[in-house]
């Protein structure tokens, strides 16, 4: 197996500086004439005791694949997170994962990346263990805009709080939700009540959204414990891009 580049990280809802992280990875694999890989990850159990897992979703896997696809990859790896491949220690995920299995010579990170057990490992340790293991790490700095560092978290806070037109200024494209991604309890006609709450969504109101090759309004209802949506005319799509809230 030849060695690859490869971006790593959760990539959930890609932003500004998720692009950042992805093209100086294409840019890498480019001069190194080896294949550039974007490796994400995908939870398999339900009490995983990582942050990550207990981190309200944007966007689910389906939706990861359609924004990661944009860009000039050669394959996109989800890597399954189950009970055993969580307690991996830190080391044992460079060298066994990283390393051994997936071959990886150059990684690409963000500022904040976090790995192993617990999230015990951070671009520290990963710097430190590159000289044992022969691979090089490139480090992405934080990306800011009008002077807030762009982050997942800021844009899940922004979505709960129905601040739609300011997601879409960090997102690389509107934000969205893929209906595969969420399990749905109904669709009556032009209502889907969704059946868990373990995605950031906005709350109640009326959105300006894309949906059927055409703008139209949705009617949200969020309880916090139950998220209707009801759209003006039946869904003919799984994508439904919110442009902002109306009221």
């Amino acid at each position: 197996m030849k060695h690859i580049t490869a971006a790593i990280g959760n990539f959930d809802g890609i932003h500004i500086g998720h692009d950042e992280i992805i093209r100086n990875c294409i840019e890498i694999g480019n001069h190194n004439s080896q294949q550039k890989k974007i490796i994400t990850f995908e939870y398999e159990f339900a009490n995983i005791s990582n942050n990550a897992k207990r981190m309200k979703k944007i966007y689910g896997k389906n939706g990861k694949i359609g924004s990661l696809r944009n860009y000039s990859i050669d394959d996109i790896i989800f890597y399954s997170l189950d009970e055993d491949t969580a307690k991996m220690s830190p080391e044992e995920f460079i060298s066994e994962v990283l390393v051994e299995k997936l071959q990886i010579k150059n990684i690409v990170v963000g500022f904040n990346f976090r790995f192993g057990y617990k999230a015990m490992g951070d671009i520290g340790l990963l710097k430190y263990l590159s000289k044992k293991y022969d691979y090089n790490v490139y480090i992405i700095d934080a990306i800011k805009k009008d002077d807030i560092v762009v982050s997942s978290s800021i844009i899940r806070t922004m979505i709960e709080d129905g601040d739609i037109e300011s997601v879409n200024g960090l997102l690389m494209e509107r934000y969205r939700m893929d209906i595969r991604d969420h399990d749905i309890n109904t669709t009556q006609r032009n209502i889907i009540e969704f059946g868990n709450m373990n995605f950031a969504y906005p709350p109640t109101g009326d959105y300006l959204v894309f949906v059927n090759d055409g703008f139209q309004h949705v009617k949200i209802k969020n309880t916090g414990t139950e998220f209707l949506l009801e759209t003006e005319n039946e869904m003919n799509t799984h994508l439904i891009e919110f442009i902002k809230k109306i009221n």
